[in-house]
């Protein structure tokens, strides 16, 4: 009897191991019929996300286009109008002119902007890399903005070495330089101190760029390379000339990059200054 229970027990067992079988069987073949919906359905997502990604890039940049053709023309009449009138018109004539020169600079630096965000996006940038010297970069950079450093009554040391040669394109890295440095200047009070320093480690040069301005806090660091990723930045000194797209360290981002380096920040917190790094490899990636 007991021998008889026992195989009915066994023969028990084994029919339900057989029904488990069967059920795990039937959820698993449910689940790849909804993993493969998913895929499907996370393949058109995907789709027509690129799809709305490229139209918008499409528009930006057609948008953009369209404004530079008249901001050129008002631009141009209107430093015309100075250079052949500026001795007859009243002194609130010329201001407004000038204001609408300077508005349209303004526009011109935003437009340019965008176009070269849509470029980056896009991912057909071809870099067109040489072999350069990034401290004579540098000093270049440094003198284009002399006029912006004298009228904020900045200090400018250089601690770089002389003959940083490797490979980058010179167009794009100048457009990082000139940014961060241009930040710089305008992010600190006047009678700052700013400091550029270049170092060479596992094969990277690493320049630095520190100035003694309002700096970030620790929520602000972790949004600056950010599209739109702009920081309303306000205190003595700054209010007046803060305006920016939002984009230039975004691009500065992206371009390093494609160059195989990196791009980071420092700062203590507010009022307690910064410093942008970056880094280009010493041989061509």
């Amino acid at each position: 009897m007991k021998n008889i229970i026992t195989i009915v027990r066994d023969i028990i067992e084994g029919k339900l191991t057989e029904q488990k079988l069967k059920e795990s069987e039937i959820s698993l073949k449910a689940s790849q019929r909804e993993s493969s919906v998913d895929i499907i359905e996370n393949k058109k997502i995907e789709q027509e996300l690129i799809k709305l990604n490229n139209m918008k890039s499409e528009l930006l940049r057609r948008i953009s286009h369209e404004l530079k053709t008249p901001l050129v023309s008002i631009k141009g009449f209107s430093s015309l109008l100075l250079e052949l009138y500026r001795d007859t018109l009243d002194e609130p004539v010329v201001s407004a002119i000038e204001n609408i020169k300077q508005g349209c600079s303004k526009l011109e630096n935003l437009i340019g902007d965008i176009l070269k965000t849509v470029e980056l996006e896009s991912g057909t940038t071809q870099l067109r890399k040489s072999e350069e010297d990034l401290s004579y970069l540098i000093k270049l950079c440094v003198n284009e903005l002399k006029e912006f450093l004298e009228m904020r009554n900045h200090g400018i040391r250089l601690k770089i070495q002389d003959n940083l040669v490797t490979h980058f394109e010179k167009k794009q890295i100048h457009h990082v330089i000139s940014n961060i440095l241009r930040n710089a200047i305008k992010y600190t009070p006047p009678n700052g101190i700013i400091e550029i320093k270049s170092e060479i480690k596992n094969g990277f040069i690493i320049i630095s760029i520190k100035d003694n301005g309002i700096g970030f806090t620790q929520e602000e660091k972790n949004r600056i390379f950010e599209q739109f990723g702009k920081i309303e930045r306000f205190g003595q000194g700054f209010d007046v000339i803060s305006e920016g797209s939002g984009l230039g360290l975004y691009i500065s981002k992206r371009i390093v990059e494609l160059h195989g380096g990196e791009i980071w920040v420092d700062s203590e917190g507010r009022n307690k200054g910064s410093i942008f790094h970056f880094s280009l490899p010493l041989t061509e990636k």
